[in-house]
């Protein structure tokens, strides 16, 4: 009997983390790629181990996450099941199964450790028809990559290349045996419909499809390399120093088709996904709009907001951040916490020459007396001067003498006689916000 020929596996790129956590399901594929892996991971030093995630939602999982287990003690490969929790709260079984699995992956994944994923050609091709029928961009369609970073981590792809029916081989060939979990027959299921009706239709005229179905998803990712670099381009110049927010005269002045791409880039960096309704406000409706007024729309777990020529994107609360119970007076020695998890610190000085009491615009007289200045001024029109946006105003930290005068606006201004001292001193306040919601 002639000898079987290796796995094809794809290299992970010069760079990538050494180690790898093999996601474990159990099924055939994620089998043939233990079994591909082990010697491979032998031979070039590297640690290998699995993760079987368990969901629950079969009465044979306690019985799967065994098999997995035996299978792997087979090569002395450590395995770990991991029990999680699927709440589909309106997104479908399907999706919230793939985002506990995903949470999963992302919380095993160690140091110097890549995840490792069985997909192969027949999945790139359904995922690319999936994003078709979704009407996806080019980001979209371009389907999975052999490696990546995501949320989970690092991601490696090595059967990418290899089609199904050559995994099958292999999985025939070294006589292992594999769960089949009767989930993946369920037609409810968009990838299974496709796998099972829609892909054996075109193949039956198209023998290659789904060949010629990876490579436009390669393709496809190739063009939106570029896409994406572009977009890192024209995002760079109109980032904020501290890079929440982004300047509105420079992304209006770009094309169209340009300005979308960096605006959905700069979302996609927050980890916020960019809806359509999204751009079309800030690209239309919204561009309008004079630059005093304070705009904003729900996207998700954030708001998009626009105010004072920018864009920006801060955490939605239910509620703001409790006001400390009782005073707080800080002597500098050590960095003052805040209410919204920032905190302010004392540079240059071992300590105040006073204690001072922490406080809020609630907190503070109308009107304060700044550095500079030749005469009192309002405090909502100091902090408006200051570039601080409406919704950061009331959390926005004052340091207020005894008499209950401000001495200072976070390390953004100060009063004439507290800016003396600072400079006398050759010290500085440093003001870290926290997360801004509201």
């Amino acid at each position: 009997m002639p000898e079987t020929p290796p796995l094809p596996l794809l290299d992970p790129p010069a760079g990538a983390p050494r180690h790898w956590l093999l996601g474990f399901s159990g099924g055939r594929d994620s089998t043939v790629l233990l079994h591909a892996l082990a010697q491979r991971a032998r031979h070039e030093g590297r640690r290998l181990r699995a993760l079987h995630v368990h969901h629950g939602l079969h009465p044979e999982a306690d019985a799967w996450a065994a098999q997995c287990a035996a299978f792997a003690a087979q090569f002395g490969i450590p395995l770990e099941v991991r029990r999680v929790t699927v709440r589909p709260a309106g997104r479908g079984l399907e999706d919230a199964a793939r985002q506990a699995r995903h949470a999963a992956f992302a919380a095993a994944l160690g140091e110097d450790e890549c995840l490792v994923l069985a997909h192969h050609r027949g999945d790139q091709a359904e995922t690319l028809l999936l994003a078709l029928l979704r009407g996806s961009g080019e980001r979209g369609l371009a389907g999975m990559r052999p490696f990546t970073r995501d949320a989970r981590g690092p991601v490696w792809r090595p059967l990418l290349a290899t089609p199904p029916a050559e995994v099958q081989a292999y999985a025939e060939a070294h006589g292992l045996r594999w769960v089949e979990d009767p989930a993946n027959a369920e037609l409810r299921f968009d990838r299974n419909r496709l796998r099972h009706t829609v892909l054996p239709l075109l193949q039956g005229h198209w023998p290659g499809v789904e060949a010629a179905l990876a490579h436009s998803a390669a393709h496809l990712a190739e063009a939106d390399a570029l896409l994406q670099a572009q977009a890192r381009a024209d995002l760079a110049p109109l980032l904020g120093l501290d890079g929440r927010s982004l300047a509105l005269d420079g992304l209006h002045a770009l094309p169209p088709e340009r300005a979308r791409r960096a605006l959905r880039r700069w979302m996609d960096e927050a980890g916020v996904r960019a809806t359509r309704d999204a751009l079309e406000r800030v690209l239309g409706p919204w561009r309008g709009q004079p630059g005093g007024r304070a705009l904003r729309h729900a996207q998700g777990t954030h708001w998009l907001r626009q105010w004072g020529g920018r864009l920006w994107l801060t955490p939605r609360r239910a509620a703001p951040a409790p006001a400390p119970q009782g005073p707080v007076h800080w002597e500098g020695r050590t960095p003052l916490p805040l209410p919204d998890g920032g905190e302010l610190s004392l540079l240059g000085a071992p300590a105040l020459a006073v204690p001072l009491r922490l406080g809020f615009r609630a907190d503070a007289p109308a009107r304060v007396r700044l550095a500079g200045a030749a005469r009192p001024r309002r405090l909502s029109d100091c902090l408006a001067g200051l570039g601080i946006p409406p919704w950061q105003r009331e959390s926005v930290p004052l340091l207020l003498d005894g008499q209950g005068d401000v001495l200072a606006i976070a390390d953004l201004a100060y009063a004439p006689a507290f800016d003396a001292w600072l400079r006398q001193h050759g010290a500085r306040l440093a003001w870290r916000p926290g997360e801004a919601g509201g």
